[in-house]
């Protein structure tokens, strides 16, 4: 029997046909493997060779393939259960700072740990309600770049995290639904802290040098990012912040005067108030009657925070302090006010 150059790897081709063509419910022969060697890689074998080859890869490589009886051979695991890949696939569709198509090849991507039937299962199976994929290209290079700004070390060297530069864009409906630069095109200068990720979308946390204080910056509305020689300001500003309380109040858009505030709410949103305000130390929650709890907790007091709790209707009620029951009042006046 004549032999290829690639005889010497077939073992590797007949791997590379299990990892690529079965998993648990899709069994393959040797005369399937057979066939692809030859009409794929130009090798010719023989059965009882490729006998030898499948005992090889699971007594020597330790791959989990499960048969021989009937002639029929199934991969049944691999380095990354289906289960495993799927939740990331949704994870990678679910975020709203990866485009669409940036979106479908990282799926793609995932597809190459699992056989041809699952990477189809993994394009096909997810479905999302009403969510707002970014148009912005690129978006994957500009964390790149803010990751190796930010990083302590490069090419296994000591590296000093240094600042970035970009424009910021926001939406205009000038001639129609666009995307403008701020500040009339100016650069902003970060230096960059950590990357956030809420709701599906991606933020940057870093100490602005207009401002001279942290700020929060979505990474999909960033472009031209580059990266300055200059070192990163800010590490002081940025000791100072408790993580937890600092996302909760940003992305809650609580942002105020923070007073110690009770509400009453009904006993099914339980859950939705310890997810707005944590189990912490600080946080005390109390039944109030058969239908009714209360929790206390320090809000920091603004109009999103009234109407947040506007949004419960008469499901939840702000009782105290004082102060910011009138302040609830006179909100509510206020929106009563355009609708007379």
């Amino acid at each position: 029997m004549a032999k290829s150059e690639n005889q010497k790897v077939k073992t590797l081709y007949v791997a590379k046909y299990f990892l690529e063509n079965s998993d648990e419910n899709h069994p393959v022969t040797s005369g399937d493997v057979v066939d692809y060697l030859k009409d794929e890689c130009g090798i010719e074998a023989e059965r009882r060779a490729i006998y030898r080859d499948i005992a090889a890869l699971r007594d020597v490589f330790g791959m989990d393939i499960e048969g021989g009886q009937g002639g029929k051979y199934r991969l049944l695991s691999r380095q990354f259960e289906f289960d495993d890949l799927r939740l990331l696939a949704e994870c990678v569709h679910a975020a709203k700072f990866i485009s669409a198509r940036q979106a479908k090849d990282l799926v793609d991507t995932l597809g190459e740990f699992c056989s041809t039937y699952q990477a189809e299962q993994l394009q096909r199976e997810v479905f999302l309600c009403d969510r707002v994929k970014t148009t912005q290209k690129g978006t994957m290079a500009i964390i790149t770049k803010i990751n190796q700004a930010m990083a302590t070390r490069q090419d296994g060297k000591p590296h000093t995290p240094q600042r970035i530069s970009f424009k910021y864009l926001k939406y205009t409906l000038q001639d129609g639904i666009t995307q403008v630069e701020r500040r009339k095109g100016a650069a902003y200068k970060v230096s960059p802290y950590k990357l956030l990720i809420n709701e599906g979308n991606y933020y940057l946390l870093a100490f602005d040098d207009k401002a001279q204080d942290m700020r929060t910056y979505r990474i999909d509305r960033m472009k031209e990012v580059k990266v300055l020689s200059e070192p990163r300001e800010g590490a002081e500003a940025f000791s100072k912040i408790d993580m937890e309380t600092y996302t909760r109040r940003v992305f809650s858009m609580f942002g105020g005067e923070q007073k110690r505030v009770s509400i009453r709410f009904i006993n099914p949103l339980l859950d939705t108030a310890v997810e707005r305000f944590g189990t912490g130390k600080d946080v005390f929650y109390r039944p109030d009657d058969e239908k009714h709890f209360v929790v206390t907790a320090d809000v920091e007091i603004s109009n999103q925070f009234f109407a947040w709790v506007c949004g419960f209707r008469k499901r939840a009620k702000i009782i105290n302090p004082p102060e910011v029951v009138d302040e609830m009042k006179t909100f509510l006046g206020q929106i009563t006010e355009l609708y007379l």
